[in-house]
């Protein structure tokens, strides 16, 4: 059972370095650059009490290699600092949208 937590996860180092993390990774897919395909996939993770990623799903996806790509940045990241509740540490349900085109 998945409920709102006091704190949230936390990539190690903040949201800033999710972020640099994203961009030094990501991929733009050879398919969706001939295609010309550009937008977001939403990927869904469970991030555990060890702050270990389980359950990657894609929420919403783009197609031509972007769903792929999206999935392989969230498993191949670091451990994060795991949510609280009650002072207690918890596994959390996390969203992360991905952008996609040319020049991402």
């Amino acid at each position: 059972m998945f409920v709102t937590v006091e704190r949230q996860p936390e990539f190690p180092a903040g949201y800033n370095a999710l972020k640099a993390y994203i961009k030094r990774r990501q991929r733009y897919p050879a398919e969706a650059a001939r295609t010309g395909i550009s937008g977001r996939v939403f990927v869904s993770f469970v991030i555990t009490e060890t702050g270990q990623i389980q359950d990657v799903q894609v929420l919403k996806g783009l197609g031509y290699g972007c769903d792929e790509e999206a999935i392989r940045l969230v498993r191949e990241m670091p451990r994060w600092k795991p949510g609280t509740q009650s002072n207690r540490i918890v596994q959390v349900k996390y969203n992360l949208p991905f952008t996609f085109g040319p020049g991402n």
